[in-house]
């Protein structure tokens, strides 16, 4: 018995990363992501590494997490200095919800700054993420640019209320 696979390679160049008119090295260029530490919270493990890879070709520091629970432990350490949660809301045991309404009950209103990770088309998502106390919304799947705009939507906003 025998299998032949054949596979037409396609190259794409980036396009399904980059906006057109956009160049691969855009995201990059913003110093406001270089050594910015960023928690990355989400139960699935390819999601969670696909995610952690797009933050640090922006230049983040990212510390993964599978739980909603490992999330609040890192934030409550001693050492604890992340400056944004990327947070998946559609987690079991403890939804990316909950993880922000106890992340506001017990740290700063204002820090750290949290982002929502989703994959949910529901047109309110958006307001219940700002009830939580959420800074941003991130939609599935995830693209380099998209990601890199939110964040830099989310830092301005956050500087201007400084």
């Amino acid at each position: 018995m025998s299998l032949v696979l054949r596979f037409q390679i396609q190259l794409s160049y980036g396009r399904a990363i980059f906006a057109p008119g956009t160049s691969s090295e855009q995201p990059n260029s913003n110093p406001h992501f270089r050594g910015l530490r960023v928690i990355l919270t989400d139960d699935d493990d390819v999601n969670r590494t696909v995610t952690k890879k797009l933050l640090e070709k922006l230049g983040c520091e990212v510390t993964a997490v599978s739980s909603g629970f490992e999330c609040l432990s890192a934030l409550s350490s001693a050492e604890n200095s992340f400056r944004l949660v990327v947070l998946d809301l559609q987690m079991p045991e403890m939804d990316g919800f909950e993880v922000a309404k106890r992340i506001r009950k017990f740290c700063s209103r204002n820090w750290p700054l949290i982002i929502a990770l989703t994959a949910s088309a529901e047109d309110n998502i958006w307001e219940r993420c700002l009830q939580m106390g959420m800074n941003g919304v991130i939609r599935k799947p995830v693209l380099l640019q998209g990601m890199a705009d939110e964040l830099r939507r989310v830092l301005q906003r956050a500087g201007e209320g400084l």
